[in-house]
């Protein structure tokens, strides 16, 4: 046993997060993985990643980077393992990575350690630690036979009750000879004490092959998993509709990686539930990284393909946070698309992660994720079948006619509760360069520029109606002309319209 003061700093890959969670490296380090050390390396070699680093006598070793993916020597298989730190609101800290790969001499290994964090005495309850106690995973969910990993412990683990037996099946792939109950249930540490973890990863007894998929180790409050996927084939394993299919770039010269231009050597793409569906739907989106890198950033958007142009749809305004994608990881992100106004999510009949959009017309759509390898986001195409969105005003106008000019009045305008009431004007003109989408008008939403602006003038103007005002507040009109402009010129539908800030009297 090691005994020593509380730690003053703890390593970047332990997050002081609530509950029992698995961190992150540090923002500074790279987003490269270090591959594992391969069989011809020394284990005392300087340059091996699971080679122990302390920062002072006391400290448990850690490497200055810890090894979260490798590719297996046995077989046509990478791992990734989710995180390589733990820390747990009864002040448990875990440090786990890969050391070595696996060779026909010796399985996968992960090294790490178990120490306490508190500045007294505290009994550990081994057991709920994913990964340290919780050394069975689940099979992954799209396995219907038994097939499980476990973290077996090794000769090197101080907390072990028990080191199993290893073998090797024909096939190449290590796993153990029998389950059993390896590790305390509890056990009790000084402050700042730690001890030595060692695991082999294997498979179950009596498992030949080694499926493809995510295994978790779950704790009490949170998992740890270890994701697996064919080296050689890492990409999509199902075909596009849309194989072949040409699409123009994208705005701002941002390369998308396509999941119908997607290959099974391909390491990070968007894979929809379906490329086809018939209005009202709910399609839903997965973001497979099986790459060795963390990905960034990943926010979702939806555009619409018209006239070979992309039109950006929503939504309109992303938080500042940059999200990441580890090596292995997945995200899901969900479309509930409506032909008309959208009906409310409720527990049970829908998933509301990800983006209920109303009035969305029929034709394609592409849902992009700022996710990338090797591009800067991923995407997938979709179609949706349905009528053309209409426009229609928002609820509550009231209007009023004087020879060809209909004035609209929505509830924003002399209600005292938003920004200081405005007026626009729309009126029809002979060209314009910009072209607006009915499904950009009938935006609406917290974060909605336009809501209540164009939709609420273009259903009024008419055949017989020559100029549309309408009284609203600053936001609604800075959405139709942008903070900074007295007028906008768009074409929609055909026609060319102009709109003034004011009334724009003739």
């Amino acid at each position: 046993m090691r005994r020593r003061a509380l730690l003053a700093s703890v390593p970047g890959a332990l997050a002081g997060l609530a509950g029992c969670s698995f961190g992150t490296l540090d923002s500074g380090e790279t987003a490269d993985v270090t591959p594992a050390p391969r069989p011809t390396q020394s284990a005392t070699d300087a340059n091996d990643s699971g080679t122990a680093t302390p920062t002072d006598a006391e400290d448990p070793p850690r490497p200055d980077d810890p090894t979260t993916v490798i590719e297996l020597v046995t077989g046509p298989r990478t791992y990734a393992l989710s995180s390589p730190g733990l820390y747990t609101d009864d002040g448990a800290r875990v440090g786990l990575w890969f050391d070595q790969t696996a060779t026909d001499d010796h399985p996968a290994t992960l090294r790490g350690w178990l120490q306490n964090g508190n500045e007294f005495e505290n009994t550990f309850r081994i057991e709920w630690l994913p990964g340290v106690g919780q050394t069975h995973s689940r099979q992954p969910g799209s396995y219907s036979h038994e097939a499980r990993l476990h973290f077996a412990p090794t000769d090197n683990n101080e907390l072990a009750d028990e080191v199993p037996s290893l073998g090797r099946t024909d096939e190449g792939y290590w796993r153990v000879d029998d389950v059993g109950p390896w590790m305390p249930d509890t056990h009790r540490l000084a402050p700042g004490e730690w001890v030595q973890l060692e695991y082999a990863l294997v498979g179950e007894p009596g498992q030949f092959e080694r499926p493809t998929g995510t295994y978790e180790f779950r704790g009490r409050d949170g998992p740890l998993s270890v994701s697996v996927w064919d080296t050689q084939s890492p990409g999509p394993e199902t075909e596009s509709r849309f194989t072949g299919r040409s699409l123009p770039p994208f705005p701002d010269d941002d390369r998308v990686q396509w999941f119908h231009e997607a290959d099974k050597t391909t390491p990070a793409f968007v894979r929809p539930s379906t490329e086809r569906a018939e209005l009202d739907a709910q399609v839903g989106f997965v973001m497979v990284n099986n790459s060795h890198e963390r990905l960034q950033c990943g926010h979702w958007d939806l555009y619409k393909l018209v006239d070979g142009e992309w039109f950006h749809i929503a939504p309109t305004v992303h938080t500042a946070d940059c999200r990441l994608l580890s090596p292995g990881s997945q995200e899901q992100w969900g479309l509930r698309a409506f032909n008309g106004q959208a009906v409310g999510c409720s527990t049970g009949d829908c998933h509301c992660d990800g983006l209920t959009q109303a009035y969305l017309g029929g034709g394609e759509y592409a849902v992009v994720a700022g996710y990338g390898h090797a591009r800067a986001n991923s995407g997938a195409l979709v179609e949706l079948a349905g009528d053309r969105a209409t426009v229609t005003p928002t609820d509550g106008v009231s209007t009023a006619r004087d020879g060809d000019t209909v004035t609209v009045t929505t509830g924003r305008h002399g209600d005292g509760a938003r920004s200081a009431d405005a007026t626009f004007s729309l009126t029809r003109t002979d060209s314009a360069g910009e072209q607006v989408l009915a499904e950009q008008v009938m935006a609406s939403g917290r974060f909605a520029t336009s809501d209540g602006g164009l939709r609420n003038a273009l259903p009024f103007l008419t055949d017989d109606v020559s100029r549309v005002v309408v009284d609203t507040d600053e936001r609604a009109v800075d959405g139709v002309l942008g903070y900074d402009s007295n007028s906008r010129r768009f074409q929609f539908r055909g026609q060319a319209y102009e709109a003034t800030r004011g009334r724009a009297d003739s």
